[in-house]
């Protein structure tokens, strides 16, 4: 078996930051409490929470006195909260992320409502519509047919801007523009989509095209891992998410010739090198050596 990894693995920038900026308080100041998970992978919480990072779900639960903001970001309401508690706020939201809170409330400022495209869910798309001025009177819609069901419940006010949770594929929100362009006479656009996540998708997709499995190493738990997973199966079905190299299941790989390997933004580098390892490990190359 071929193992081929892709160019771009690890950390992102964001998540890079967030870690490092965790890190540093943390052995600085002792524990530091945080509502969520900083970023989405099990190891790095827990090798985090050995630090002294304690996830809370209230802020009332914070007795550190400091409150460390998650790289998805918090809604602005939360952070009011935290400091109005007299909680010390230490921010590691992703700058695309604040780019994008940004992004949004200059739209509102403009007299737009806002569409952010992207999962409702997600803590990102959260922070971002919570950063606005009146969250209510704005949309979160995540595919062509959302924008179908909007229009026919006349949930549409003029003008219309959109901004992009910002590790979304570029498919998806290519194809839900369009369909806000059929709808709405006045759109303003603001791309806040990540560039290096879309590079990482581009390079990713390059390798699905030349293996015949694809691997995507990634937490369950992490939105762009999840969405690399289905955007590689547009290009190659044999696309597999596993969040270490216990997950593998061998049996699976039996007579594949070639096996390409992609991570999520939050994936350490060396759990993609434990994954690698472990296949050729199993499927070990040829001697391609002339026999003497």
């Amino acid at each position: 078996m071929k193992v081929i990894v892709a160019e771009q693995i690890g950390f992102c920038f964001g998540v890079k930051r967030a870690i490092n900026l965790a890190k540093k308080v943390l052995s600085e100041r002792g524990e530091v409490c945080i509502l969520g998970d900083l970023v989405h992978n099990r190891r790095v919480s827990r090798e985090l929470e050995q630090m002294g990072l304690r996830k809370v779900s209230n802020l009332s639960e914070c007795s550190s006195g400091i409150m460390l903001v998650r790289a998805h970001g918090l809604p602005a309401a939360e952070i009011e909260r935290a400091r109005a508690a007299g909680l010390e706020v230490i921010d590691a939201t992703c700058p695309t992320v604040r780019q994008a809170q940004r992004a949004a409330r200059r739209l509102e400022e403009r007299g737009c409502q806002v569409v952010i495209a992207g999962d409702a869910d997600h803590p990102e798309v959260r922070g971002i519509l919570g950063s606005l001025r009146d969250p209510s009177a704005h949309l979160v819609l995540d595919s062509v047919e959302e924008v179908r069901q909007a229009h026919a419940e006349r949930r549409f006010r003029r003008p219309v801007g959109v901004v992009f949770q910002t590790t979304h594929s570029f498919e998806r929100c290519h194809a839900l523009v369009g369909e806000l362009m059929l709808v709405i006479p006045e759109l303003q656009i603001i791309n806040t989509l990540c560039r290096p996540v879309r590079n990482r998708q581009l390079d990713a997709i390059r390798l699905a095209t030349e293996v015949e499995v694809m691997l995507v190493v990634g937490s369950f738990k992490s939105a762009n891992s999840i969405e690399l997973t289905h955007l590689l199966r547009a290009h190659n079905p044999n696309t597999i998410q596993v969040e270490n190299a216990d997950q593998l299941e061998l049996a699976r790989f039996a007579g594949v010739k070639s096996v390409g390997i992609a991570s999520g933004l939050s994936t350490p580098e060396d759990v993609v090198d434990a994954v690698r390892a472990r296949l050729e490990a199993a499927f070990p190359e040829p001697d391609s050596s002339p026999a003497l």
